[in-house]
């Protein structure tokens, strides 16, 4: 079990290790010949991929294994790259987003569950807060560091970084496979699988109110910045920004994402948790703003605000929910705040690919400043009204010191 955290931190780096990352909204649009709007259609695709497949692949690891639900996830990971490399059409690039979002259901909420019960002893909490802080900067180190090169690979060959992520994906069913299966809670009273499903949806989405709330602020604040994930890169293109510096850019935005996950820990230390995260609904505000006003190619530098909202509150809510959800269903608690997630942007990405295609970048951002703002600070409201007192309580052994 000691050896798991170590594993998962470099599975999530593999997991992020996109070499088309930086490239594929150019690969949509001039190698498959995509709009924008077909781009946020097929992403929605991809979400609903994921709606339908989060939360039965979180009740399945609880139930059957954080370990295999992880083998289903590597095994499909592979399958996805696959039809990828090989996809010629909107249709094929489809069928290769689907096979990747089951894998990402299967994936995610075990690991995180997985992650949360190898830590063991005193102090669990605080050394889980540390470990997600290196599992998600650890991600982040491996889509820059691939990100880097995406756009090299890309002109030499379009489909060449697609291939690349096959022995990537290999490389994680290997960590999958030696990672050890952690002790899970036996549920009570359970009369039938179903039942539990939607005792467990009920008592998380309408009877825990700080589980609801803070599945509802991390949506709010996942959303605005996931939605940008897809704009910035036509956004640096109108700018006047070359393709071959799209793969440096995005590296150096997540260096930084992984350099404030490292340091979320002793952020929420210094100043609460509840102030990371009123300062993490200003992020949406000053990012859509400052993109919306910006003319030059300067602005893309506003999408740090995006970088820095994700590296703060990933790790604090994530706690949050780890600590509120019943043991015995905690990987399906964490699907279904995926599920959420991805279900909100189903509902809003294609939206939003019409608003940019109709009236243009500029507007569409500063209307969405309003509208993601809104949401950021609203959510805040029910989360703070939820969680009197300190959200997160700060362990002594983190306490902030100011140096001497």
């Amino acid at each position: 079990m000691k050896a798991n955290p170590p594993l998962l931190v470099a599975l999530s780096a593999l997991e992020l290790t996109l070499f088309p990352i930086p490239i594929i909204t150019l690969f949509w649009k001039d190698q498959i010949g995509m709009s924008l709007r077909d781009i946020m259609v097929l992403q929605a695709i991809f979400g609903l991929a994921v709606v339908l497949f989060e939360f039965p692949s979180g009740y399945f690891a609880d139930r059957g294994g954080y370990k295999r639900s992880l083998l289903v996830g590597a095994v499909l990971w592979i399958a996805g790259w696959l039809f990828y490399a090989r996809a010629a059409t909107f249709a094929a690039v489809a069928v290769a987003e689907i096979t990747l979002g089951a894998a990402n259901a299967f994936m995610s909420g075990a690991d995180r569950a997985l992650l949360w019960v190898s830590v063991e002893g005193a102090g669990r909490a605080v050394r889980y807060t540390r470990w997600e802080g290196r599992v998600r900067a650890a991600a982040q180190v491996g889509e820059g560091g691939s990100a880097a090169i995406g756009g090299w690979l890309y002109s030499l060959s379009p489909r060449l970084p697609f291939w690349l992520q096959v022995p990537v994906a290999v490389v994680g069913l290997g960590l999958v496979l030696v990672l050890r299966e952690g002790p899970r809670a036996s549920p009570s009273h359970v009369r039938s699988h179903l039942a539990r499903a939607l005792h467990i949806v009920r008592f998380t989405l309408w009877r825990h109110r700080r589980l609801q709330t803070a599945m509802a602020l991390s949506v709010a604040l996942s959303l605005p910045s996931f939605v940008m994930v897809w704009l910035i890169q036509p956004y640096a293109q109108a700018r006047g920004i070359a393709p071959a510096w799209f793969g440096p850019l995005w590296a150096a935005a997540h260096v930084w994402l992984a350099l404030v996950s490292l340091a979320s820990a002793r952020v929420m230390a210094a100043v609460g948790a509840r102030a990371a995260l009123i300062g993490c609904c200003l992020l949406v505000l000053l990012g859509y703003a400052g993109l919306a006003a910006s003319t030059s190619a300067w602005g893309v530098a506003f999408y740090l605000c995006f970088m820095t909202l994700r590296g703060l509150q990933g790790p604090i809510l994530s706690r949050i929910m780890q600590e509120e959800a019943p043991a015995e269903d905690r990987a399906s608690v964490l699907s279904l705040a995926a599920l959420v997630f991805r279900l909100s942007f189903v509902v809003t990405g294609p939206l939003v690919g019409v608003l940019v295609d109709r009236a243009g970048m500029a507007a569409a951002l500063g209307a969405l400043t309003l509208v993601f703002t809104a949401g950021a600070f609203g959510a805040m409201a029910a989360f703070a009204r939820a969680h009197p007192g300190p959200a997160v309580a700060v362990p002594s052994d983190i306490r902030y010191r100011p140096r001497s």
